[in-house]
């Protein structure tokens, strides 16, 4: 695997983050005047744990993170989200992984208009390092077809020492369609575009959805090398798991406290840790939940 990566000249990547932080502030004090009275702010908290088996001296590298976070839903689909990073247990992740940090930080509006067009349009601090901006757009056609799609233009920052490296930024995108059979509650996906090392990849998965828990399988065929990546393998594939915390349904009351809203885990064979990778733009998205507010599949499971 390789990694190429070089300094900017102009714009310093301090002085982008620091436009971008203004942008964001601006667009949630106009947010907040627009907001309706039923606001609403949530505090949660999770748990991040990886492990990777590539060190002979050791079985595994670990790696547990705290990650306590807010949301902040302003009304009228309007909604503040950050989330922090504190990690308690590092072997063998290097020293950026030990420095307390923000993983995220977005503000996001969605618009629903009428029964079919759903949008949902994100600026921040995303995951996996990015900063940009994100759209998303689904549309569900009937009770068992949807077609989705989403598009990025998102740079890519990492701290390493006291050293700021910055990639090019970069255009993303990916375009798909769901299938959800509800009497059996069995869902299948078939997406593919561009993603943020630049690489160009299909995917299938299948899942089975049962009231408060999703187990999937899926495939990926991807490109080989890029720009930035270099991987002997051009398929992949393993399973997914989503189990849903308790409580399950959305409190109505102004300020929540409560766990984060799901457990994950994943496992992918002939992975590369680069190839096929996007973006989280809030800190509970997952392969159950769809990503906007739409009652179609899960949506109307979980209802």
């Amino acid at each position: 695997m390789q990694v190429a990566a070089r300094r900017k000249a102009n714009p310093p990547p301090i002085a982008t983050m620091r436009r971008l932080l203004m942008t964001i502030c601006f667009l949630a004090a106009l947010s907040a005047s627009h907001a309706q009275r039923q606001s609403q702010v949530e505090l949660f908290c999770g748990v991040d744990l990886f492990y990777r088996d590539v060190n002979f001296m050791r079985l595994y590298d670990v790696l547990v993170n705290i990650t306590p976070a807010v949301k902040w839903h302003m009304g009228r689909d309007w909604m503040f989200t950050a989330q922090g990073c504190i990690p308690v247990v590092d072997y063998g992740y290097g020293k950026v992984n030990k420095k307390v940090r923000m993983n995220m930080g977005v503000i996001s509006k969605q618009l629903h208009l009428g029964a079919n067009q759903h949008f949902k349009f994100s600026g921040g601090f995303f995951s996996q390092q990015r900063y940009g901006l994100d759209a998303r757009w689904m549309f569900p056609i009937n009770s068992w077809l949807m077609v989705q799609a989403r598009a990025g233009y998102t740079g890519f920052w990492q701290m390493v020492g006291d050293a700021t490296i910055e990639k090019p930024d970069c255009f993303t995108g990916t375009l798909g369609a769901n299938v959800f059979l509800k009497k059996w509650n069995t869902e299948a996906r078939l997406s593919g575009g561009r993603y943020i090392y630049e690489d160009y990849g299909v995917e299938a998965e299948v899942f089975r959805h049962f009231a408060h828990c999703s187990v999937g399988m899926f495939g990926r065929l991807h490109e080989k090398r890029t720009s930035y990546i270099q991987t002997p393998h051009s398929f992949s594939g393993g399973f997914k798991v989503v189990i849903m915390i308790p409580p399950y349904k959305k409190s109505q009351k102004k300020f929540v406290v409560r766990p984060a809203s799901n457990f994950r885990t994943s496992y992918i064979a002939q992975s590369d840790e680069m190839s096929m990778y996007s973006y989280a733009t809030d800190p509970e998205e997952n392969a159950r939940t769809n990503s906007i507010d739409v009652a179609w599949g899960t949506g109307t499971i979980d209802r």
